[in-house]
């Protein structure tokens, strides 16, 4: 029965050990966000960029709004950059710019 215990014990101790050191050894994600006016004009504009610019490296969600032709993407700085979203949204036959910061609502 000691030995059951003891072997318990230390298997125990062994995960704890290991899940702290795989938890420190992570790292934080780092997350930005922009909003950009586009000549987005229909509603197959709108499927179109859902459909593509998802596939972005780096792109962690988007939301894009025919009402006031804006693209809203989080995204992972580290991955991509702004540019590279303009460019990918250009790619897709719209232009886009960064908005300014009263029309990033």
């Amino acid at each position: 029965m000691k030995k059951i215990l003891t072997l318990c014990l230390m298997a125990l101790l062994t995960f704890a050990i290991g899940f702290q050191a795989d938890a420190a050894g992570k790292k934080q994600k780092k997350v930005a966000e922009v909003t950009f006016v586009t000549t987005i004009d229909c509603k197959n504009c709108v499927k179109k960029v859902e459909a593509n610019l998802p596939y972005e490296k780096g792109i962690l969600d988007m939301k894009v709004k025919l009402d006031d032709q804006t693209v809203w993407v989080k995204y992972n700085p580290e991955k991509t950059t702004i540019d590279k979203l303009i460019a990918a949204i250009n790619k897709l036959g719209y232009d886009a710019k960064v908005a300014e910061p009263a029309a990033a609502k």
